[in-house]
């Protein structure tokens, strides 16, 4: 019964981290322990020493301070830490967590023409807007250096952090359409993820679904599937450019964006387009360091990235009856679809990216 207690104890001290635990400690000797004790007899009541007064208090227990509150954590965190390496396969890293705070950029140009904007311009407007973005490219830097400190940029290998002008611009320009960008493989992979799933979805194809969505997408995708009619059959396709050159596209000069900008404002009044679109752009990215055990995974790294990305391409979806005859609707002909999709990576999985959810602009 000893040795049952000692083992008790061992596994009591993970209590606070993995709360399951505490299920298994219920054992023999614990229950026995439990149970009520005997009334004692009244030979052992004139034994007893005399009670004290109720004058004689005991003295107040110490209220917690912030640092006590503190070092519990730290605590718990190092028990958190530990539990890899005694229970190899858990992962408590690798629960449901909250999307993070990726965000829409502001489109300073078209706030300033006024196009596409439903209200009057305002100066108060243009200094939140500018804030925003100014606040987004911050927090893009930052886990754009993360990244390139993990070395978890998809695609890419070695990537080395030096004090060089073209380094810092990489860190900087997460909306760069350059082939040399180090996101440049990010926007092929979520073009493909975003293909396969929009096609997965229209041959009710499930586990691809599940294979390529999590979270909130991945839900409302089942549901669409699921409350289909029956005999109807969905036909999705890109018919917009999609290729490497309309992807890919170096970064303009000086003299490039000089010129760029004397032929908007020439054509100031027209409705003809100067640059082509490219089909996804990344913009906004946050990556956060979440697997905190003490030795490094066996795979990947321990980061947990999310991207935002921005998929404008012009899609086309033919409806079907059971009899095979085209459901007449909007979707049937091409028009032009702007999404904001997230992407999410857990760096310690062998898993593709996955679609996390969709973000509207407000």
């Amino acid at each position: 019964m000893a040795a049952t207690r000692i083992a008790c104890r061992s596994r009591a001290l993970y209590v606070h981290a993995w709360p399951s635990i505490i299920a298994g400690c219920r054992t023999y000797s614990t229950a026995l322990a439990q149970q009520p004790k005997p009334k004692p007899s009244t030979s052992s009541r004139s034994k007893a020493a005399p009670v004290q007064s109720k004058s004689k208090e005991s003295a107040p227990k110490k209220s917690k301070t912030s640092a006590d509150d503190l070092e519990d954590e730290l605590k718990a965190l190092d028990r958190m830490r530990r539990i890899p390496t005694i229970y190899p396969s858990t992962d408590i890293w690798g629960s449901p967590m909250a999307s993070f705070d990726v965000q829409i950029p502001y489109d300073i140009q078209l706030m300033w023409n006024g196009t596409g904007v439903q209200r009057p311009f305002k100066v108060k407007d243009f200094v939140f807007a500018l804030k925003h973005n100014v606040n987004n490219w911050l927090k893009n830097t930052f886990s754009m250096f993360t990244i390139a400190r993990a070395n978890a940029f998809p695609g890419l290998k070695n990537v080395q952090l030096r004090f060089r002008p073209s380094v810092w611009r990489k860190l900087r320009n997460v909306q760069s359409c350059d082939p040399s960008s180090w996101l440049g493989p990010l926007r092929k992979i979520a073009l493909e993820t975003y293909r396969q799933t929009h096609v997965a979805i229209a041959r009710q194809n499930e586990d691809v679904i599940k294979s390529l969505t999590v979270g909130e997408f991945q839900s409302k995708a089942l549901h669409l599937i699921r409350r289909r009619e029956k005999g109807h059959k969905w036909f999705w396709d890109i018919t917009s450019d999609t290729s490497d050159l309309t992807l890919y596209a170096p970064d303009p000069t000086f003299m490039t964006r000089l010129r760029s900008f004397a032929t908007r404002v020439l054509r100031r009044n027209s409705s003809e387009q100067t640059h082509t679109v490219p089909p996804v752009t990344i913009v906004s990215i946050r990556a956060a360091e979440i697997y905190l055990a003490e030795q490094d995974p066996k795979v990947g790294h321990r980061l947990v990235i999310q991207a935002l990305a921005k998929f404008d391409t012009t899609q086309v979806l033919k409806i079907t009856d059971r009899h095979g005859k085209l459901v007449e609707s909007e979707l049937s002909k091409p028009h032009r679809v702007v999404q904001y999709v997230v992407l999410e990576k857990i760096g310690w999985y062998d898993s593709p990216w996955k679609l996390r959810e969709q973000i509207y602009r407000t």
